[in-house]
């Protein structure tokens, strides 16, 4: 990634998020209409943030979406930026049409539910009314695009405690029928979007268990200095950092459609994000399932957003 990209966007995007949505935030499931996150989705609206996934900021910032998902992953964001910016609004600047289905983005964080037509009704992120819901379903000729009504969510008990669960019921409240060459450009860079922000998430938890590893001792040295656990760490980190740059690789294809490659960079950075939270647990020993420290809220989003870029990389297939 070019160092001025690197250095924008760490100044803007990341700085923003540290400075307005620490993780501790995640902690809370603060709804979107919660005071502190209209604030921070104002910002993300009148800063721009919101057009990131389309074609005039991929052409001059496309490599940066990379370090932009990390940093949503680090700051354990409990909005939809995501979908909204990398799949809602890209969907809705190349067909104006669908402006009945979705609904204004910068008032209206938008979660959304990728699956396939006739699947049972699944599970999407509840982020309170004021959100809108969507559900893209491939189809046998193309992609249905729905709005469902926000009254109608069923709340479950979800894995990660920082984002409320609900599955979805009733009719649709609006839909449209979307052919495969508008879909599935967007829905690739939507999964580099998902598979850097899970590369953020476990890159936070092992540098929690990095920086434990150095200051914890057992018999007058620290536990970091002993190879059972020095190695594990390496090799997390390597396993990461190789994660990024298959997401680097599936960036760069986004004029051309690589479901193979897709497929590849899905199962290199779940692999190695479940590695890597899974370490930090047991580095920080029994720590580290306590409510009170970070890495198992880590462990959790991670776990989420592995199963959640398995489930698209699935529809990219076809």
């Amino acid at each position: 990634m070019h160092s001025e990209i690197r250095t924008l966007l760490s100044s803007t995007f990341g700085r923003l998020l540290e400075e307005q949505h620490p993780p501790t935030y995640a902690r809370r499931a603060l709804p979107a209409h919660a005071a502190t996150q209209l604030a921070l989705w104002k910002e993300l609206a009148e800063g721009g943030w919101l057009e990131a996934g389309s074609e005039a900021f991929q052409a001059e910032y496309g490599p940066g979406t990379l370090l932009m998902g990390e940093w949503a992953g680090r700051a354990l964001l409990t909005l939809p930026y995501g979908p909204s910016a990398f799949l809602a609004q890209v969907l809705l600047e190349r067909e104006p049409a669908l402006s009945p289905v979705v609904l204004d983005l910068a008032a209206h964080p938008a979660s959304i539910r990728c699956d396939r037509a006739g699947d049972e009704d699944g599970w999407i992120d509840d982020y309170g009314p004021s959100a809108q819901y969507l559900r893209l379903s491939r189809t046998d000729g193309g992609w249905r695009l729905a709005r469902l009504d926000p009254a109608m969510l069923e709340p479950v008990q979800g894995l990660d405690p920082t984002t409320a669960l609900a599955r979805l019921r009733g009719p649709a409240l609006a839909q449209a029928e979307l052919p495969d060459g508008q879909v599935l450009p967007a829905l690739q860079n939507h999964q580099a979007f998902l598979l850097a922000q899970l590369a953020g998430a476990a890159g936070a938890a092992l540098d929690l268990a990095i920086a434990y590893a150095k200051e914890r001792e057992q018999f007058g040295r620290a536990i970091g200095q002993f190879q059972a656990v020095k190695h594990p760490l390496v090799d997390a980190w390597i396993g990461l950092d190789n994660s990024r740059y298959a997401v680097e690789a599936l960036l760069r294809s986004r004029a051309t459609l690589d479901p193979a490659l897709a497929a590849a960079a899905t199962r290199v950075a779940t692999a190695a994000a479940r590695r890597a939270v899974k370490l930090s647990i047991q580095v920080h020993g029994g720590i580290g399932f306590s409510w009170e420290h970070d890495a198992q809220l880590y462990l959790k989003r991670a776990y989420r957003l592995a199963v959640e870029a398995e489930r698209t990389a699935a529809l990219l297939q076809g």
